[in-house]
């Protein structure tokens, strides 16, 4: 998602429902970010998630053939290019159930 594309998101859900909380957080990858806004939706309380991590452009496998040896894996990450995840979850109960993301298309 284009960030002009989720500021609008973010613009009218904040225009027409109460935002309890909006922030934007490290995530567990190199350079990822996870901004999440929680708000009163029309089908309860109600999470909205982006995800944004930098474009893997390679993945190269190291290991030796030594019994009993380790592998790791080094990835390259492009510097211009992101990949967006955006999730939509409602609160049932105190847990955070995912909502099927095409009654929204």
């Amino acid at each position: 998602m284009m960030q002009e594309k989720w500021e609008q998101v973010i613009g009218r859900i904040k225009d027409e429902f109460d935002v309890q909380t909006h922030q934007t957080l490290d995530g567990e990858r190199e350079r990822e970010t996870i901004e999440e806004i929680i708000f009163n939706g029309p089908i309860g309380v109600m999470r909205l998630t982006r995800t944004k991590r930098p474009r893997v452009l390679e993945e190269k496998t190291l290991y030796s053939n030594r019994a009993g040896s380790s592998m790791s894996v080094e990835r390259v990450y492009s510097d211009d290019e992101f990949v967006d995840t955006v999730e939509v979850f409602k609160d049932e109960n105190g847990e955070w159930v995912p909502v099927d993301n095409s009654m929204f298309s």
